[in-house]
């Protein structure tokens, strides 16, 4: 935007005709240059009539008429620019990206984004949840960028996706409801991108469960053998194939695995 704009509306106009759903009370200020308690108060008009929606303090997007009977635009026409206000590295992933890459059986009713430390707060709208789950050790490989109405948004790969189910599995519901998933993603899985991706930091057991799974549940011997080939450059312990269950179960010895729970699809 170049010319100077009087009204927060002339902005919201200009905005659109740019291809833009996104932005912030700072953007607003230096565009129309007018007071701070004025814009808010602006905002707060446009939200009551439903124009605009607050996603985050300080971050909203417009809602065009085509969105209003919805609530709000699409998470992934904004999910980028959010991110980058919230200054943190990100993916789409998880139950999001397997939907993307068409092996979700229905949309989530929440949003995943996995970002990089600090963890990044839930956060719980009228109509959008946006789950975050926190990395440590951002991934550099197996992050893709996709696009959408509005510009690109990152999202994992499907053999990054594959991992982080097994990774998140406790926190997201479980292995019994992500087996499909992992099923349905295997399906057109990239040996040669999978093998770059497992230079991820992940604990070694992310990788003894994906063997194991790969080859008792997948019954795909080729994945399996990456993981192995992969498990034999690291040190690791005697596993449990579900890390919050007991510790009883017969032990599979090519895994180091304790199978204390049984995969079964839920359909």
């Amino acid at each position: 935007m170049t010319n100077e704009l009087k009204h927060t509306t002339d902005f919201l106009r200009e905005l659109r005709s740019n291809g833009r759903y996104a932005f912030t009370v700072e953007d607003i200020r230096s565009e129309t240059r007018k007071p701070i308690k004025n814009i808010r108060k602006d905002i707060d008009r446009l939200r009551e009539k439903g124009k605009i929606q607050n996603i985050r303090r300080g971050f909203y997007t417009t809602i065009p008429e085509e969105y209003i009977k919805m609530g709000g635009i699409p998470v992934e026409f904004y999910i980028d620019d959010l991110l980058q206000y919230l200054s943190r590295p990100y993916y789409v992933g998880l139950y999001s990206a397997a939907m993307f890459h068409g092996a979700a059986h229905q949309q989530p009713q929440e949003f995943f984004v996995v970002t990089g430390s600090p963890k990044t707060r839930k956060i719980v709208n009228k109509n959008v949840v946006i789950n975050f789950s926190e990395k440590k050790h951002f991934p550099g490989a197996g992050i893709e960028t996709r696009k959408t109405d509005t510009g690109y948004f990152k999202i994992s790969g499907k053999e990054l996706t594959f991992l982080d189910l097994i990774y998140y599995e406790n926190s997201i519901g479980g292995f019994n409801r992500i087996a499909t998933i992992l099923s349905e993603l295997t399906e057109d899985i990239g040996l040669a991108r999978m093998k770059k991706t497992l230079g991820n930091n992940f604990p070694a057991a992310v990788f003894q469960r994906a063997g194991y799974i790969a080859e008792h549940f997948l019954q795909k011997e080729k994945l399996a053998n990456l993981f192995e080939e992969k498990l034999s450059t690291l040190k690791f312990q005697t596993a449990l194939l579900k890390a919050s269950g007991q510790r009883s179960g017969k032990k599979n010895d090519r895994w180091n695995l304790i199978i204390n729970a049984k995969i079964e699809a839920d359909i």
